[in-house]
């Protein structure tokens, strides 16, 4: 059965299909620019409140490997609500910075989700924060870690 269509134009045609299906998954996938709060959340985000709800302490951060044998950094952390309020989501600026310290990468990340039971007032939550690919110049230390949302 003949079409008229010579065969590399057809898989040309379904390469490029693959292609564009294959980007707008990652595209829809991908991690958004910045974490949102659902409606019916009050959002904190003052440095001088923030401290007076959660309290970040005993940062530290522990190196494993995937399944692809390639390194995991996991910084860990303990956050406690200190508020009278239960608390249902916090996120976090993580900074790494070179040897010379200087900031060389920042990320926002949700250490606490919304989709969680909330965290009731003197209570605390242990987080772990796992990336694979550490910026190259990054001086292997904490990162520098701080609240800087919070919704009740």
């Amino acid at each position: 059965m003949e079409t008229g269509v010579a065969r590399p134009v057809v898989i040309g045609i379904g390469v490029v299909l693959i292609a564009a299906v294959a980007l707008l998954a990652l595209w829809g996938i991908g991690p958004s620019a910045a974490p949102t709060v659902p409606p019916g959340l009050t959002e904190v985000s003052d440095p001088s409140e923030l401290e007076k709800i959660v309290e970040l302490s005993r940062l530290g951060i522990l190196t494993s490997t995937n399944y692809l044998n390639q390194k995991v950094y996991i910084v860990r952390a303990t956050l406690k609500n200190i508020s009278a309020k239960p608390v249902r989501l916090i996120d976090v600026r993580m900074t790494w910075v070179d040897y010379e310290k200087k900031t060389i990468k920042e990320e926002v990340r949700t250490a606490f989700e919304p989709k969680q039971r909330p965290l009731e007032p003197g209570t605390e939550y242990r987080v772990e924060l796992a990336f694979e690919n550490p910026p190259k110049a990054w001086n292997y230390r904490v990162p520098d870690t701080k609240v800087v949302k919070i919704a009740y």
